[in-house]
């Protein structure tokens, strides 16, 4: 199979926002990368407003059928779809996801992600690393953390008991070969846990599934290629115009993904030249510092939409 790729994301109306960024990201770092999108609930002027910024678009199905389905929003299609991106855009020798709540920062890891996948692995990024606050925090008893329930729901006690302890594999950012085995494990995995329930995780907790139970072959990559925002508020060099860890060595971030709260936070970022700068975290706040331009005063400079206001 020949070595070809192309990024895939997802959307709906509500996050076309959050979309533009990560395209522009994308577009204003790796300007000739093909970038597929599943349309999982855009109006039609959005869609026509896309048609020029990605490769192709595909409208997601319900691949699968489960109990509660009929109640839950086109949304849930992100979820639902994801182990099929061979089906959606055929003939690639390499998919990489990337959640349309994240964007690319730092375009070497792009090539990382290809690179393990490329190799028949799993490319993904556990959400474990020194600088996330939760590991600094009082630790609840294992039966009662959030993926040892979402696996005690969907495979039962004695699977929750031997994959609760294992850190979460995060499903934002994934890199697989077209022909690799995961995507059939995953298929698999994902029916079994929707017959139990359907839930906002389930996607992520039969891929981690895949990882620990089937132990298919993965590669984990670090922190800083799918940095969780919101666990981890990024530092400022504000010499190079980057956001960085909070830690040494600083290292740039590649993919900054906004979970959860992280969408609609006004971080107070710590910089490594001066006071802290206090700003969300929005590719569209941080696009500017791009070109010629004095990069600590258009930080410490209220983005545009807050003069205006």
């Amino acid at each position: 199979m020949e070595f070809s790729y192309t990024i895939v994301t997802a959307a709906d109306r509500n996050y076309y926002g959050l979309l533009g960024d990560l395209l522009d990201s994308l577009r204003d770092r790796r300007p000739d990368a093909p970038i597929a999108l599943l349309d999982i609930g855009l109006d039609e002027a959005q869609r026509r407003a896309l048609s020029s910024r990605v490769t192709q678009i595909a409208t997601a199905d319900w691949d699968f059928d489960f109990p509660g389905r009929a109640a839950l929003g086109s949304a849930y299609k992100a979820f639902t779809a994801r182990p099929f991106l061979p089906k959606y855009f055929p003939g690639y020798g390499v998919y990489l996801w990337i959640d349309s709540d994240a964007w690319l920062q730092d375009s070497a890891v792009i090539d990382l992600y290809l690179e393990v996948a490329w190799s028949g692995k799993l490319a993904v990024t556990p959400q474990i690393d020194r600088c996330y606050k939760s590991f600094y925090k009082w630790q609840r008893p294992r039966f009662n953390t959030l993926m040892f329930r979402e696996y005690r729901k969907a495979y039962g006690w004695r699977i929750a008991n031997r994959l609760g302890r294992f850190p979460i594999v995060n499903s934002g950012v994934v890199g697989l070969r077209g022909d690799a085995p995961h995507w059939q494990l995953w298929q698999r995995a994902l029916a079994a846990g929707l017959r139990a329930a359907p839930t906002g995780l389930r996607e992520q907790t039969a891929l981690n599934y895949v990882v620990y139970h089937d132990r298919a072959p993965a590669g984990f990559l670090p922190a800083w290629c799918n940095w969780n925002c919101i666990d981890g508020p990024p530092m400022v060099d504000e010499e190079r115009g980057l956001l960085v860890e909070p830690q040494p060595p600083h290292r740039p971030l590649g993919i900054l993904h906004l979970v959860g709260p992280a969408k609609a936070t006004r971080f107070k970022l710590e910089s490594l030249q001066g006071p802290p700068i206090e700003r969300g975290l929005h590719y569209s706040e941080w696009r500017v510092l791009r070109g010629d331009v004095h990069v600590a005063r258009v930080l410490r400079t209220p983005p545009q939409h807050e003069v205006d206001s």
